[in-house]
């Protein structure tokens, strides 16, 4: 799967999934894991409305470095841009 089918992946579900849900689905097609470098490249591909500053500061997820931003964090970090779901309570989505 090449860049740009990853990102129209990521456009198509962004308003069923979580940031973090979409992070992990571009890791996933990405075939080469999660990475911080794979949240900025496909997410800016797929949402070019999210400021750069707002990925680079993605880069403090607890998944991708030793940074010290919860899957909560995340979601709210991209949440603006990406808030078309929210997880209700007993969804692990997102959690």
């Amino acid at each position: 799967m090449n860049d740009d089918e990853i990102a129209d992946r990521l456009r198509s579900a962004k308003d069923t999934l979580t940031a973090v849900d979409l992070a992990e689905l571009a890791g996933d097609l990405a075939g080469t894991g999660l990475t911080q470098g794979i949240i900025a490249m496909m997410f800016k591909r797929a949402f070019p409305e999210i400021p750069l500053r707002v990925l680079l500061d993605a880069g403090a997820w607890n998944r991708v470095s030793n940074g010290g931003m919860t899957d909560e964090e995340f979601n709210a970090l991209f949440r603006p841009w990406l808030g078309g779901f929210e997880p209700g309570p007993g969804d692990a989505r997102g959690q």
